[in-house]
Parts: C-alpha cells; sequence; structure tokens
C-alpha cells in the first residue's frame, strides 16, 4: 500500500507543463477522443486523419459485424477558425448475407470557431456544428464547449444539441505526460472512454506532425480498440519569413515623407563609362536570367524595365523581386524605378517606388524600412506621360517559343452509392505558342493512364471515361486597355467547335468576370451549348481572402449561381463554395502550383501547371439524404489559356496585394540575386 502511496505522489512531478498539442478526434474536430475541446487548429495548416472507429454513437449493438474507414480533413481556415471534411464508409463484415454491401457511405463537413476572448484565468470557449448543410442526419449536431489548461492538465466540458450525437452535458481530461505521451479519457453523453496519443518527435520530421492515437470504450469491453493515424503539415510555403520581421519599432505615419532623405540625382555621380558597364551587366543578368520581351530605358527620372515573367511560375511577386534585386546587385544609380509587367508581350500593370527606399529596404529588415518602402510602391494600369527614352529593347523574344506544361488530369466520385472513392487519372500536355503580341495558340490532351474498377468498361462509371482525346485547341487574341483584359478563343473544345471570349476587369480590390461561349457540333446529343456566366470577387488583403458571387448559364445549360470563399497560403489556395442549379451542391477545393518555383528558359520550356485545381463537391438538401450522382449540374468551362491565370497572377496583381506580401520581394531576392552563382 506505501508504494502505491507513493508512486500516486511522484507520478504527477514526472509530468511535463506545457503547450498542448492540438490534434483532430475521431469526429473530426480539434479534441480528445470523440469530444471537441475549445481549441482550434493553428491558421494556415492542415490535418489528414485515418480511423477505423465503428461510428460510436449510431451503431450502439454489435459493433464486431461492421468494419469502418473514416477519411478527415481538418483545416485552419481562418484565425480561430476550423473547417473539417470527412468521408465515412461503414461496411458488413459478411457481405454476401445483405442486398448492400455497405450500410452507410456519408461526405459531410463541419466547422468550429473558437471565441477570441483570452484572459489568463479564463478558459478558451469554442462553438460549433457537425455534418451542416445536408438532409441526413448521420452525424449532426451542435455544441458549446470551454477548455482550461493547468500545468500538465487540460480539462473541457461543453454541451451538445443533437438527436445522436453529443447529446447533453460531455467532458474530459487531458494529461501531458511527455512532450510524446498524452493520456486521455471523457465522457461523450453517451460512453466513457480512455486513451492514449503518441506524438513523433520533432525533431525527427521537420515538416510533417505525425501522431497515432488508441481509444476504448470501456462502458463496452466487446468493442475493439480504435486506432487513428493524423499527419499535419503546413498550407503552402512561407517565402515571406514573416517571423523574422521585428515586432515593435518607431514607424513614421504612413502620411509624412519617408525617413530616408533623397540626395542629388545619383546619376550625376557616376561617369558615363561606368553607367554604361552597369546597365550592360543589368541587362544580360535580366537576359540570362529568363525575362522576355525586355525593354531597359528611362522614363523621366526613373529607371525604366518592362518585361514578361515566364520562369517564376509560382507568383509574378518573384519576378518584381529579383528585378530590383538585380539593380541592387549591380548599383544602378537611381532614385526611382519603374516596371511594366507584359503577358503575351501585352503591358498589363505598372509598378513604380524608389529605389533608395528598396535598397534599405533589402538592407535592414525592420518595420520602418518596410513601411517607408511601402510607401513609395503603387501598381495600376497607368503609364503616364513622361519621356521613354529606350536603351533595349524587345530582347528575347517569347515568339514561336515551345512551352510544354503537364499536369496531371484527376476526376473523382466520392462516396457514392457506386463505390467510396472511385478515380481516372490521366496525363494531360498543354502546348503553348505565343505567336504575336496578344495572339497566342493553346492545345491539350488528355491520356487517361489509371482507373478504378468502376470505370473501367463493364463499371457503373464507365461512360465518364472518354479515352484518350484532344480537350481543346484555341487561338486566342488577347487584348488590354486601362482595367480590362479580354481573350477571344476560337476553336475546339470536347469535340465541339465554337469559341469563348473572357473578360476580367480590376478596379483596386474587385474584380468583375463575364465569360461568353458558343459550342456546335450535330453529331452531339446536345448539339448546341451556350454559357453566359458573369461575375464579381472582392479581394480582402487582411487574411488574403477572395469572395465571389457569379451565375448564370453553364456548360450544361442549367442555369443559377454560385457562391465561393477561397483564401491563398502562400501559392496555395483553399475553396468552399456553394452551388444552386438543377440542384445544390456543396464542396470543398484546393489550387496549388505542380511546378518548380522557377523554371528554365529556352525555345523548349518543360513545366508543370502553375495552378492545378481540385475539388469534391457533393449534392445537398436530397429529399432521399442520400449523396447520389449528379454530376451534371453548374459546371463552368475552363480553359487553359484565360485572363485572371495567365494575365492577372490568379487575381492577385493588384497593389494591395503586393503591399501586403512586399516581404516576398526580398526573399527573391536574397533566393535568386544575392547567392547568385555561390
Amino acid at each position: 500500500m506505501e508504494k502505491k502511496w507513493y508512486i500516486a505522489l511522484v507520478l504527477p512531478l514526472c509530468m511535463q507543463a506545457g503547450p498542448f498539442y492540438k490534434t483532430t478526434n475521431f469526429q473530426g474536430f480539434t479534441g480528445l477522443i470523440n469530444t471537441p475541446n475549445a481549441e482550434v487548429i493553428d491558421d494556415g495548416e492542415v490535418e489528414f486523419q485515418f480511423s477505423n472507429q465503428v461510428d460510436a454513437f449510431r451503431i450502439r449493438h454489435e459493433k464486431d459485424k461492421y468494419t469502418a474507414e473514416n477519411y478527415f480533413v481538418n483545416i485552419g481556415l481562418m484565425p480561430n477558425l476550423e473547417f473539417s471534411g470527412r468521408l465515412a464508409n461503414i461496411e458488413y463484415k459478411d457481405k454476401q448475407n445483405h442486398s448492400f454491401p455497405f450500410l452507410d457511405r456519408d461526405l459531410s463537413g463541419s466547422v468550429k470557431y473558437q471565441l477570441p476572448i483570452y484572459h489568463e484565468y479564463l478558459p478558451h470557449i469554442a462553438i460549433g456544428a457537425q455534418d451542416i448543410g445536408g438532409t441526413g442526419y448521420r452525424y449532426k449536431s451542435k455544441f458549446i464547449v470551454m477548455t482550461q489548461a493547468y500545468a500538465f492538465m487540460q480539462g473541457s466540458v461543453g454541451y451538445g444539441f443533437s438527436s445522436n450525437h453529443l447529446d447533453g452535458l460531455f467532458g474530459g481530461l487531458e494529461v501531458r505526460a511527455t512532450e510524446w505521451l498524452y493520456l486521455m479519457g471523457e465522457y461523450d453523453t453517451q460512453d466513457t472512454r480512455v486513451g492514449l496519443r503518441l506524438n513523433m518527435p520533432k525533431k525527427l520530421f521537420d515538416l510533417v506532425d505525425l501522431s497515432l492515437t488508441a481509444n476504448k470504450n470501456i462502458n463496452d469491453t466487446k468493442e475493439d480498440i480504435s486506432l487513428a493515424l493524423n499527419f499535419k503539415i503546413a498550407l503552402g510555403n512561407n517565402h515571406e519569413n514573416i517571423e523574422q520581421m521585428p515586432q515593435t519599432c518607431n514607424v513614421a505615419p504612413v502620411d509624412t515623407t519617408p525617413s530616408v532623405v533623397l540626395k542629388e540625382p545619383l546619376v550625376q555621380q557616376v561617369s558615363s563609362e561606368t553607367l554604361k558597364t552597369r546597365l550592360q551587366r543589368f541587362q544580360d543578368a535580366l537576359v540570362g536570367f529568363g525575362f522576355e520581351n525586355l525593354d531597359l530605358g528611362m522614363k523621366g527620372e526613373r529607371i525604366y524595365v518592362a518585361y514578361e515573367n515566364n520562369v517564376l511560375d509560382h507568383n509574378e511577386l518573384d519576378a518584381i523581386g529579383v528585378i530590383l534585386g538585380y539593380m541592387v546587385k549591380y548599383d544602378l544609380p537611381y532614385e526611382k524605378f519603374e516596371l511594366v509587367i507584359k503577358k503575351s508581350n501585352l503591358p498589363v500593370r505598372s509598378v513604380r517606388g524608389s529605389l533608395l527606399l528598396y535598397k534599405a529596404f533589402i538592407k535592414n529588415l525592420s518595420q520602418k524600412a518596410v513601411k517607408d518602402f511601402q510607401y513609395s510602391v503603387e501598381m495600376d494600369s497607368r503609364y503616364g506621360n513622361e519621356p521613354l527614352r529606350l536603351f533595349a529593347e524587345n530582347l528575347n523574344s517569347s515568339y514561336f517559343k515551345t512551352r510544354i506544361e503537364l499536369a496531371p488530369g484527376l476526376k473523382t466520385f466520392v462516396a457514392t452509392e457506386v463505390g467510396v472513392f472511385d478515380y481516372l487519372l490521366s496525363l494531360r500536355p498543354l502546348v503553348h505558342w505565343n505567336i504575336y503580341k496578344g495572339v497566342d495558340v493553346t492545345a491539350e490532351g488528355d491520356i487517361p493512364f489509371l482507373r478504378s474498377d468502376n470505370f473501367k468498361e463493364g463499371g457503373a462509371l464507365h461512360a465518364f471515361d472518354e479515352g484518350n482525346k484532344l480537350r481543346s485547341a484555341f487561338i486566342h487574341k488577347s487584348d488590354v486597355f486601362g482595367g480590362f483584359v479580354n481573350t477571344l478563343s476560337l476553336g475546339t473544345y470536347r469535340d465541339y467547335l465554337g469559341g469563348f471570349d473572357n473578360m476580367a476587369y480590376t478596379v483596386d480590390n474587385h474584380t468583375f468576370g463575364l465569360k461568353v461561349g458558343y459550342l456546335q457540333d450535330d453529331s452531339q446529343d446536345v448539339d448546341e451549348r451556350e454559357v453566359y456566366l458573369g461575375s464579381y470577387t472582392y479581394y480582402d488583403p487582411t487574411y488574403d481572402v477572395f469572395l465571389t458571387i457569379g451565375g448564370g448559364k453553364y456548360y450544361n445549360q442549367d442555369t443559377g449561381f454560385d457562391l465561393k470563399f477561397k483564401r491563398f497560403f502562400g501559392d496555395t489556395a483553399v475553396t468552399l463554395f456553394y452551388q444552386n442549379t438543377s440542384y445544390e451542391y456543396a464542396g470543398i477545393g484546393v489550387e496549388l502550383p505542380l511546378t518548380p518555383r522557377k523554371v528554365p528558359d529556352g525555345m523548349v520550356q518543360l513545366k508543370g501547371d502553375n495552378d492545378f485545381s481540385y475539388s469534391i463537391r457533393s449534392s445537398i438538401r436530397d429529399t432521399s439524404g442520400e449523396n447520389t450522382i449528379k454530376p451534371s449540374g453548374a459546371i463552368d468551362p475552363q480553359l487553359a489559356f484565360n485572363p485572371r491565370s495567365r494575365f492577372l497572377n490568379r487575381d492577385r496583381l493588384s497593389e494591395d496585394y503586393l503591399l501586403a506580401h512586399i516581404l516576398r520581394l526580398r526573399d527573391a531576392y536574397f533566393t535568386y540575386v544575392m547567392d547568385e552563382g555561390r
């Protein structure tokens, strides 16, 4: 007995105090086992989980007759806000004795918000909803929960509102035994469970957090131990190194003159021979880097560079940072700069600012240097009337270069009545030629090479496998005037002949889009297709959020509207969307570059897709409560060559976006210019 008391007294001293690890529980929330706590996954992180727990709330008896697969994705979508998606599949172990081989397949979404109320003596509070939007009631619940940590313990208590999930008072306790071992116990309104979680030590994995969780129902000794494997990563790459930014400084008000004292024009302090040498080295560096359609000169008192970037594929801000970086590297003796961004050899945007303040920004990373440089920068579609004197013109032409983009094509059906996850994976090569100013030719193919059984001949989804084919071939005529970018595309699209006209107009943080299309093929079931789609997008630079409302007549001739919430994390974007046409849909998508940040230049250029997109959607509010296959509604035909992607940096070619990500210019300098040749 004395030894037991001794262990009880000493064990708490061995526990480690510190921040508690946030991880997704068996219901898709940040929490313990089946109950949520008041914490949320960190902003900009995504966690994936696989678990084998048979639904602990719906199936109360004879769990040994079923097997389960649960797939979760939990995203820190905004500060204090997490969004999770769930794919659940419960099957009978003895499939031969049932008319259907599965009991349940379900797609659902959940959300949790942590109230921004923080005090050392007050608990964190969060509210949430599970299985939102649909008519089915498999996992529906709403809850409020409080969490308080003390030393090596963290307790949670909450109340749920549901007919089966979290119905009533629930609570749990988490103990941080070591940095890598957590012990848990909870009451989830129906069962009492205990569990443990093992976290992989940070020093073993820099980019991925791994954890393994096990739990046991102590009210039902026949229930098997359930396991969950989690891995967590950051969304996108941090090319701004924000954590290096000092948090305090003496910053001048934005309406005052920058603190750097501008001297007499520095160009007068350099001999003409020295200046010529520096400009030649600067010009050779830009051509050698791969910038095309390059014009170099003086515009008023500014050093002037007009260029087209087809080598820094992730973001146009990288190109701005590299060109300004070469100005610093070769010590160009000018006070101001003007850069003109071209696409298809057409001027799209002008960026102006102080080169002196940029040099100070590069030399000294301080809040003051950043604010001063930001204050000097402006981006717009005006090019001014100052006299322009060119030293060099149209260097490294883009005309007739062959660009080959290799991208995957992925067609999926998830949690349907015919399968858990059916897929058709293909290779989609795109060939692109710029043949004249504003004139481009593209051809895109589709070569399927991997498919699930339901896509094979005789399978339920075989009709959706179109085999090897030419997806599209177009000649594009683009025009840029003011804030307008318009592309007229004529050619073939999915066996149809016709064309599209795509227009985007941007003013400040507002973008208006219009797409008009007409396609015809008398051999098809639908011999004519008309497309009329309009959209409005608002950009919030605080969180890199794009809010879009659009609608009209879609590809399959249904009419309606759609709503989109898109947030960028670096160059990766996550989108939540709702569509309402013949049917109602809700879904989640991701866009990311599947190509190196810098690709080689040359007459033949091989690279990947800089904005590959993949999305999963489900029909909702179906009176049957089932996720039946309804793939035809709200289809917006996407062309590989379009204004918002090819010309407008995926809608990120605005002054507010540039100012919000000004540190990326510094990162591009240190990545591609300062370390060049080392």
